[in-house]
């Protein structure tokens, strides 16, 4: 009669004779203490490494700058009159916040529509830059005092869009 001569492997073995293979919690533990130990000598280990002796750290470093400006101005004194000339009134002035400036004016109307949907009047101002682009700015306004402007520019950053305040002098006629 055969025989199977097939090896046996130890798992097996050890289910047959009723025994369990060899458990991981020693491993455990020993990697808990070490992690532990690690984290309560490894800084104080590496504090001692960094630690410069004091001859070391009274010389000035090459690489710091010296600002001379503080030393320029000390002493002086700003006169201010005191019959200021009164500055234009506001009524002359408008204030408008730029959300954005495209070269494709498809762009500068997706962002117009945007602005709309926010409940914000927006329109759209065609320029020519210096260089000869053509520039579409996307603008909010006007706005004839600060709390209007603020407002407006609160309601842009909740929705993440960054805005650049304006002013505009209006002629007087």
């Amino acid at each position: 009669m055969a025989q199977k001569y097939a090896k046996k492997s130890p798992a097996r073995s050890a289910q047959r004779k009723g025994t369990k293979p060899g458990s991981s919690v020693p491993a455990f533990l020993a990697g808990l203490v070490v992690g532990i130990l690690g984290t309560q000598f490894l800084p104080v280990l590496l504090e001692k490494k960094a630690a410069v002796p004091k001859e070391h750290s009274q010389q000035p470093s090459a690489s710091s700058p010296e600002f001379q400006f503080p030393d320029m101005l000390r002493g002086t004194e700003i006169r201010v009159p005191d019959n200021l000339p009164e500055s234009k009134s506001t009524s002359n002035s408008l204030y408008l916040l730029q959300v954005g400036s495209f070269k494709d004016p498809d762009d500068a109307e997706a962002r117009r529509v945007q602005l709309i949907l926010l409940n914000l009047e927006a329109n759209v101002e065609t320029f020519e830059a210096a260089s000869g682009d053509t520039w579409h700015r996307v603008l909010i306004g006007p706005f004839e005092n600060n709390s209007d402007t603020m407002a407006a520019r609160a309601k842009l950053s909740q929705h993440k869009l960054d805005s650049l305040l304006l002013k505009r002098e209006v002629p007087s006629d």
